[in-house]
């Protein structure tokens, strides 16, 4: 059989090829009819990537051209699972009416769609912001400028960061697509890429770059405030200004037929704010619970299960919970700003009656920052402008509630002071009234049959409207006529959208149809017939439908562009509902559960009594919990040693203590009798024990990478929570790592530090470090087992009960028999067999961390002649000379 003509070099061929030659990193789903088609390359990948047919185009021309499609109103679910996987795509629309077409029906791309540029609600987590970030660094990485952008709020941000910072940033932020320079190393791409649990996309900037001036006028032409100062023109922000340059041009790019709801960019430092690196995060279960990371949970709520965001988030409204959010990934280290939130906390707790008149306010409050940016992005439906209407329409009330309550008190703390009930413009009641006025009160999720406009709106849509539904009654008056001109009593006139209006006859009266009736269509039981009064009706009729709903639709996008244009209003009006309904949840949490407000103040000292782990305390019975009081302090106590056997709680208390920082800094209250704050800037945690597959690093690997990443950057404001340092490798070893790192963390870094270990032997820190002192996790011995009393008290623990805890965790009888003459043997100095060793063949093999005789520490006396032996007098002045002689004999003496 002869080839036909090539498929590939059909009009619309050629159109799609012109579309994905612009869009080259993109698959292009391209419309044609009621279907999304994917060509070529772009169906292979696709219909493997969605499990979809595979077909071809043309079966019976030279080289079919591969194909795969997926119906139009399904869009939204095969988007999501491609950005899921990494793809970015290329939305290409019929933009022109194909009966009108000449020739090949217009197309262009709407909107790309890329794993940092989500705007649909079905892709977006209703609480946390989806961001788009970008980092430029300077020659030698030792500072970047890093932006991001979340193109579904217009939230966007800038900084420029000390090169050793971006990781941090990238943990706090959490992008999932991350704009780099095409230059990076392969090496470099692993360090920005992110954990193997949370990869984020990268994607390559253009070569050419931009210079400062193009940065700052794309910037300032964009923005409706203009650059602040510092940042404008400044040259130590010449990266932070390319980075949000960079994302502004990228964001632009995806959104071809609509604005960018982009109105301010703020410039941080991340000096401005205490630093969680990701391990922080994760070990002390802010966002993700440990089970969850590790593979024990699926999905965002399993995700959420167990963790402080889940106890804290009260919020009754999406702004507000990603607001929370947010606070807990940047505590503040400003005391002015953290008692600011404090205020407003501790002022809505005093308030029961109004705090619960506001959060069931909160409760109808729609997502105004999304539906706003959806009306200035053009995507905006009937339905998300009622959302935004109705919202609004709650707000004024909202606000009148705290103003009646400041009259007769003290006024509404700043952080959520209403805007003035008598501004109009602020309260954005001019853009609710607008909508009000235009819709019908529960438009439809669509509006492609029309329908939403309200009666009185526009006139000439009311006529349209007037003739459609006026022709009812003229539909009526013609069966009429009919039926009197015939005599046929059972005629009748009807319409299907397949055939439109017609006079039907049942075939016994066939015959009496009169000479004018035009058959239409011949059916088993009847005959159907028009007439030329009715197609002129029908034209009529079908027309002013058409119209209307092509004007319906012309209002509406005038409409949206109206709400658009109020987006730095909604906006802001938008940011104080947030921090209302933040703000209102924090302070139902600490009524709740009994929370209390902390001091917080620019001292280093550390003072929690009767601490509790908010989340821990959450799931253990009521008055199961034992509090404990914590005192660390840079200039006295400033090294606790904790010891105490598995199971009694150490990690626990520690744990605690960073999340009651954490949470005074972010402006919650805390789960304490009493709490005074010192300011952190950095919270470091080392707690458990777990390896990184992904980056072929053992336990023992992932734990010293950690331990040096602390040492590395802590300071004498840092707060370090330490578990069982060195505990991976050999006793001695562990033990070796653990006191020196000990030693440190006191003599150097100077940060406030909790130690948790079992090697007994740093007990001995405390005799010889001035600041270093020895906690204990108490337990009590009791008929040869041991009960946990979960209480932080002075002093070091003696013994591990490492076997007592085997036995309540279930190890059969044997074993523990076994243990334990295994450890008497040990203590004794024979081996496992219980044969005395001789002397010269005696090898330690003893578990100093948990059983019998420790390491041996070098005595008081052997470190001054050891001191001694590595001095050089000819090196020492007079008072130098005495002032060791005191040092020395007070060593001796203690």
């Amino acid at each position: 059989m002869a080839a036909g003509k090539s498929s590939i070099d059909t009009p619309l061929m050629r159109q799609y090829r012109e579309v994905k030659a612009r869009y080259p990193d993109c698959v292009v789903m391209f419309r044609v009819g009621d279907f999304y088609e994917l060509f070529l390359e772009d169906a292979v990948t696709v219909a493997r990537a969605l499990d979809i047919t595979l077909t071809t185009r043309d079966k019976g021309k030279e080289d079919p051209v591969p194909m795969a499609g997926v119906p139009h109103h399904a869009l939204k679910t095969y988007l999501g699972r491609l950005v899921e996987q990494g793809f970015k795509v290329a939305i290409c629309d019929q933009v022109e009416d194909p009966k009108l077409a000449k020739g090949i029906v217009r197309r262009e791309v709407t909107r790309v769609v890329t794993p940092g540029v989500l705007v649909d609600e079905d892709q977006l987590d209703a609480r946390r912001g989806c961001y788009l970030a970008a980092m430029i660094p300077n020659d030698d990485w030792a500072r970047v400028g890093f932006a991001y952008l979340d193109v579904s709020t217009g939230e966007f941000c800038a900084a420029e960061l000390e090169g050793a910072a971006l990781e941090d940033e990238l943990s706090r932020t959490a992008p999932r697509e991350l704009l780099v320079p095409a230059t990076l190393t392969d090496a470099q791409r692993t360090l920005v890429g992110g954990p193997a649990s949370a990869l984020r996309a990268l994607t390559d900037l253009p070569l050419d770059a931009s210079t400062p001036a193009e940065d700052r006028a794309l910037l300032n032409e964009a923005l409706a405030d203009p650059l602040v100062p510092e940042l404008d023109g400044a040259a130590s922000s010449a990266l932070a200004l390319a980075a949000a340059a960079a994302c502004l041009r990228y964001a632009r790019r995806t959104q071809p037929t609509g604005e960018l709801p982009v109105n301010r960019l703020v410039e941080y430092r991340a000096s401005e704010h205490l630093i969680l690196d990701e391990a922080t995060q994760l070990h002390l279960e802010i966002f993700t619970s440990l089970s969850a990371a590790t593979g024990g949970g699926q999905g965002k709520g399993a995700r959420a299960r167990g963790t402080l965001i889940a106890l804290l988030d009260e919020t009754r409204t999406a702004m507000g919970g990603r607001l929370l959010r947010r606070w807990l990934a940047a505590p503040l280290v400003d005391v002015a700003g953290i008692r600011r939130r404090h205020d407003a906390v501790e002022w809505l707790v005093e308030r029961a009656v109004l705090r619960t008149t506001t959060r069931a306010a909160l409760d109808g409050v729609y997502d105004l920052e999304r539906l706003c940016g959806r009306a200035t992005l053009g995507l905006a439906t009937p339905r998300d402008l009622g959302a935004l209407r109705r919202s609004i329409e709650r707000l004024p009330a909202l606000a009148k509630d705290l103003a009646d309550a400041a009259s007769h008190a003290i006024d509404v703390p700043l952080l959520i002071a209403p805007p003035p009930l008598d501004d109009t413009a602020a309260l954005c009641g001019d853009v609710a009234s607008r909508i009000a006025a235009a819709l019908i009160d529960e438009p439809p999720l669509s509006f492609a049959e029309g329908g939403i406009i309200r009666r009185g709106f526009s006139a000439d849509l009311d006529e349209l409207v007037d003739i459609a539904d006026g022709g009812k009654e003229s539909l009526l008056a013609i069966e009429l006529r009919e039926r009197e001109r015939t005599g046929i009593g059972s005629l009748k006139v009807r319409y299907t959208r397949a055939f439109g209006y017609y006079i039907e006859l049942t075939k016994s009266h066939m015959s009496r149809a009169p000479a004018d009736y035009v058959r239409k269509q011949t059916l088993t039981n009847c005959e159907r017939y028009t007439t030329t009064e009715l197609t002129e009706f029908e034209s009529k009729i079908l027309h002013a439908e058409e119209r209307s709903v092509a004007l319906e639709m012309d209002l509406f996008a005038r409409l949206r562009v109206e709400v658009g244009a109020a987006g730095e209003r909604l906006q802001r009006l938008a940011e104080w509902v947030a921090r209302l309904d933040a703000i209102a949840g924090l302070a139902e949490v600490a009524q709740a559960n009994s929370y209390v407000r902390p001091d917080v103040d620019e001292g280093g000292r550390l003072e929690i009594e009767g601490g509790r782990h908010p989340v821990v305390e959450r799931l253990a019975a009521p008055g199961g919990f034992v509090p404990n009081d914590v005192t660390l302090d840079p200039d006295d106590a400033q090294l606790l040693v904790v010891t105490g056997p598995n199971m009694a709680g150490k990690s626990t208390v520690m744990r605690q203590v960073g999340l009651i920082v954490l949470m005074a800094q972010a402006g919650s209250f805390v789960p304490a009798r009493r709490a005074r704050i010192g300011i952190v800037d950095r919270l470091f945690t080392r707690v458990g024990a777990s390896d990184n597959l992904a980056r072929g690093e053992s336990t023992f690997m992932v734990e010293m990478r950690e331990t040096a990443h602390i040492l590395r950057y802590a300071t004498r404001r840092s707060l370090l929570l330490l578990d069982e340092i060195g505990r991976g490798t050999s006793t001695y070893d562990g033990v070796s790592i653990a006191w020196a790192v000990a030693e440190q963390l006191h003599d150097r870094v100077g940060a406030k530090a909790m130690f948790a270990t079992h090697y007994h032997e740093l007990t001995a820190l405390a005799r010889t470090r001035p600041r270093a002192r020895n906690v204990q996790v108490a337990v009590r011995e009791q008929e040869g087992g041991v009960v946990f009393l979960h209480q932080l008290v002075e002093g070091g623990a003696s013994r591990s009960y490492g076997i007592q805890v085997a036995r309540l965790a279930g190890l059969p009888r044997g074993v523990i028999d076994r243990a334990r003459a295994v450890l008497a043997a040990l203590e004794r100095g024979d081996d496992v067999f219980g044969r005395a060793r001789t002397p010269t063949a005696a090898i330690d093999t003893r578990q100093i961390e948990l059983f019998g005789p420790r390491m041996p520490v070098p005595s008081a006396a052997e470190e001054v002649a050891s001191e001694l032996r590595a001095l050089d007098p000819d090196e020492l002045t007079p008072r130098a000379a005495l002032e060791l002689i005191a040092r020395l004999r007070e060593k001796l003496i203690t």
